[in-house]
């Protein structure tokens, strides 16, 4: 998924701020535990952090949003820094158990479900997620990320609409949902979605690489050439980009700049070109 470390940590923060201003209303215990497990979070101490919330959890908070705090602080620390994804996903439960109007504890318990293989379950938390957040475009996002995992890429192609919609400069979700069209048979849709990355990004070698190859299917060959050249200034060390660059001189009839392609790909280590050498460059020196 799309969160990394530092979206998590400072989605804890906000989870630890929200609690400590009810804490007044608490006992001292819960308090205590939960801020110096809060603290060990911060320092990376995982363990220690753990061994704090079981604490906080023990002795128990009368307010509900306080446990659910206590139970998903303790997820986040079993899943990020422990990689214990089915002890994370008990406290997520127990999380929306005592606090069902959090549509970050939906995501996160869906990004825990999609790591257990459980993408039923995970699109289903996205989508009670969207309802709580309907303005995120990462949970869109993210959701159809799922989808495209399962093949589903016309739905697929709707979530990006809607992350698309909310974000106009969404990279990300152009590039995916150029790759989801792609699989649709819909290489107009795809071409202009890779497009738009390129053009809101435009060293974004995955993007570019696959709009080589769609130009290719559309017997584009000097668009894939071009293409390819600019995948080489960014990247000159990947054989596969002078491979490709190859393939499309071989259709423009400039065999000479193909073969030097194929000898430059495999001096690069790019495995695969072998045939091509041995079928169009015996009769051109290396």
């Amino acid at each position: 998924m799309r969160s990394n470390f530092f979206g998590k940590f400072m989605l804890f923060s906000f989870f630890a701020f929200i609690v400590v201003g009810v804490f007044a209303q608490d006992t001292t215990s819960f308090k205590t535990y939960y801020e110096n497990g809060f603290a060990k979070f911060k320092s990376k101490d995982y363990t220690g952090a753990i061994g704090d919330f079981n604490n906080a959890i023990t002795k128990n908070s009368d307010i509900p949003s306080n446990m659910a705090a206590a139970y998903f602080d303790r997820a986040e620390c079993k899943k990020y820094g422990n990689k214990d994804y089915t002890g994370a996903l008990a406290d997520y439960n127990n999380a929306i158990k005592n606090k069902a109007d959090n549509a970050d504890y939906f995501s996160e318990r869906a990004d825990t479900k999609y790591y257990l293989k459980d993408t039923t379950g995970a699109i289903a938390d996205y989508s009670a997620a969207i309802r709580l957040k309907p303005t995120s475009e990462n949970l869109y996002y993210d959701r159809a990320k799922i989808k495209m995992d399962g093949k589903k890429y016309k739905d697929a192609v709707v979530d990006y609409d809607s992350a698309i919609y909310r974000k106009a400069d969404f990279v990300d979700a152009y590039f995916m949902r150029g790759k989801a069209k792609y699989a649709t048979k819909d290489t107009a849709g795809a071409l202009n979605d890779y497009n738009k990355a390129i053009e809101l990004k435009p060293d974004f070698i995955l993007a570019i690489k696959n709009r080589a190859l769609l130009k290719m299917d559309k017997k584009d060959y000097d668009g894939t050439k071009t293409d390819c050249s600019k995948l080489i200034e960014l990247k000159p060390d990947e054989g596969q980009y002078y491979y490709i660059r190859g393939l499309a001189e071989i259709h423009l009839k400039q065999k000479p700049d193909a073969c030097t392609d194929f000898n430059t790909s495999k001096d690069k280590g790019f495995a695969g070109v072998q045939a091509k050498i041995d079928k169009y460059c015996k009769d051109v020196p290396h």
